[in-house]
């Protein structure tokens, strides 16, 4: 199970988010002065900051509704996506609305079914002020055309039949509360596919209503960066920087980017090196296991090509043949250095 702890650093989340399939990272902090939010792209970027005007959790939703709609079944598919006036061609306005595009799956119009489109989430962009409002709700497809009490029989819930003499009464009746009023025109479509819900068959008409889940996010932008969390600026709100400026950090960026190169390259270097060493002294030690335990095998190869020589001389000196394991023992003295066994002498 994946912890979050205090000593947590974002190298560990970058690490991470690779074999988890984790794809942008949102944090939020707050200062004296303001709550800001961070959204970067796993694994290089880029960060947008964003400075928060006002939020809502949603807990603060789920309060003032009269009727909160919360189930697991809702987070078991992802939401639609709609951004709103979203059209300005500036740099910094494209790679925002890359960064919201890229949060959500695609979709597939042809292969979509409407079971599965359960939640919205709708991003706005208010050019005047600069503001970027984010709402999240949820879709429910109710059936037209029916009474209150008609309602209850398809729901399974049986109403009181106290004050009923025929079932006309009861599918005839017309009370109907104010928040139970018919829909808007502008809200009823034609199913093309079943949706969940009683009544929302195919080919019936229902209305589309949405209840807000939250959260809710007022927010401006206030600086892009190139990587995650670091690299250069490529836009900022409150400080505009010149040409030479700019030149500037880009050749310092690139200083610290070229020393950042050449540190990784002797790294690499130094661990190839440790790991040579390694194996050339496990192989030592393995030889020396060897010749322990078979020493015969191992024996030092001695060179026979002056052995002749050695046996005519041995005969001139002598007057006859030297036996077979004397010219070995002379041979292995002379490769050795003569050092001793390491035994003491006898006095």
């Amino acid at each position: 199970k994946l912890k979050v702890r205090r000593s947590n650093s974002i190298k560990d989340y970058v690490s991470v988010a690779g074999p988890l399939g984790i794809t942008h990272m949102m944090m939020m902090t707050k200062t004296q002065a303001h709550t800001n939010l961070r959204v970067a792209r796993f694994p290089r970027g880029p960060t947008l900051f964003f400075q928060v005007d006002q939020y809502s959790f949603m807990k603060d939703i789920a309060t003032v509704l009269r009727r909160p709609k919360s189930s697991i079944v809702q987070f078991q598919t992802p939401p639609l996506l709609i951004m709103n006036n979203f059209s300005n061609d500036e740099p910094h306005m494209k790679v925002m609305t890359s960064m919201f595009q890229n949060m959500f799956p695609s979709i597939n119009i042809q292969k979509l079914k409407l079971a599965d489109v359960r939640r919205v989430v709708l991003i706005s962009y208010e050019e005047k002020d600069d503001f970027v409002h984010i709402r999240h709700f949820n879709v429910q497809a109710v059936p037209v055309g029916m009474s209150r009490q008609v309602k209850k029989l398809i729901n399974m819930r049986v109403p009181n039949l106290s004050t009923c003499s025929d079932i006309s009464d009861l599918l005839l009746a017309g009370d109907l509360s104010e928040s139970e009023a018919e829909d808007a025109a502008d809200t009823q479509v034609t199913l093309p596919q079943h949706v969940p819900g009683r009544g929302n068959e195919k080919q019936q008409k229902s209305a589309i209503r949405l209840t807000e889940l939250g959260p809710r996010i007022t927010m401006r932008l206030t600086r892009v960066e190139e990587g995650f969390c670091d690299g250069e600026v490529l836009y900022h709100r409150y400080v505009k920087k010149s040409k030479t400026e700019v030149a500037k950090m880009q050749s310092q960026i690139k200083k610290k980017e070229q020393l950042r190169t050449q540190r990784r390259k002797e790294q690499e270097k130094n661990v190839k090196l440790k790991q040579k060493k390694k194996e050339e002294h496990r192989k030592r030690c393995s030889d020396g296991q060897k010749r322990k335990m078979m020493p015969e095998a191992f024996n030092e190869k001695i060179d026979h090509s002056d052995d002749d020589d050695d046996v005519e001389y041995y005969r001139k000196e002598v007057g006859a043949d030297p036996d077979s394991g004397m010219l070995l023992a002379s041979k292995r003295k002379q490769h050795s250095g003569g050092r001793p066994s390491g035994k003491r002498p006898r006095r």
